[in-house]
């Protein structure tokens, strides 16, 4: 769960029953709340989703619990920084530009995966490469990888740069498993990541301010690779991001 909208969705809603008669309503406020069991007037409910609909540009449907609420305005607003405002920057990386098609070309005829490919800029320089990315029409297949279902170890190659990067070390651990699931043995998993820095490469005033970002690190990569049976083979700076090589087991 997006814990940036989160905190804000609860604070509105504080704000919205600030009166003593709601104290109650205050201090039960959480993931699980009801939304539709709260005591709203028609104004008050226009002006919430009003408020809230002005902060993250997007449709908001004041229904179900606030972890429900969080949830799907997290997608609306992620569909929309990733689908877009937000641009590649391919070209300024070393290790996880370019260069990478010549690595992996080296191996011939293989089968590839790119999780997160945005506009898909590999697809036409590496043969067999299928593109996903839940928010980018320029993907082979518009989905999440938690919900694309191929046959394990499909693939020998998966690239994922910067896509597994966002909300909680759960929402990254469990996008992160279901990779390496598709790899085959002794595939490699080319991988760029956010060390938690805010959105950069935005050509818009906010920057995506309610993108939050996972802060990866050494140590994280490190633990993830001896739990998921592959190899941390190499971890490198790359600009203002990191650079892991994975090799699974």
């Amino acid at each position: 769960m997006n814990n940036k909208i989160f905190n804000h969705i609860v604070k509105k809603l504080h704000e919205t029953w600030n009166l003593p008669k709601h104290s109650e309503i205050r201090e039960s406020l959480g993931a699980d709340t009801v939304l539709d069991s709260l005591p709203w007037t028609p104004v008050k409910k226009q002006k919430f989703k009003s408020d809230l609909e002005g902060t993250f540009g997007v449709v908001i449907e004041v229904v179900g619990t606030v972890e429900q609420l969080v949830d799907r305005t997290d997608d609306r607003y992620l569909a929309w920084f990733f689908g877009e405002a937000w641009k590649p920057r391919t070209d300024i990386y070393h290790w996880t530009g370019w260069r990478i098609v010549d690595e992996i070309n080296k191996d011939g005829a293989v089968k590839v995966l790119d999780v997160g490919c945005g506009y898909n800029p590999f697809k036409e320089r590496i043969p067999n490469l299928v593109g996903i990315d839940p928010y980018n029409n320029c993907a082979d297949f518009m989905i999440d990888i938690l919900d694309y279902n191929v046959e394990p170890e499909s693939f020998d190659h998966v690239i994922a740069l910067g896509s597994i990067n966002f909300n909680s070390r759960a929402d990254v651990e469990i996008r992160f498993k279901k990779t390496v699931e598709l790899l085959k043995p002794g595939g490699r998993l080319w991988m760029r990541a956010n060390p938690g820095l805010d959105h950069d490469g935005v050509q818009t005033p906010n920057k995506g301010p309610w993108v939050e970002i996972f802060p990866w690190n050494f140590e994280v990569a490190h633990e993830l690779a001896k739990t998921h049976g592959l190899t941390l083979e190499l971890m490198k700076k790359d600009q203002d991001r990191l650079f892991f090589l994975f090799v699974k087991n």
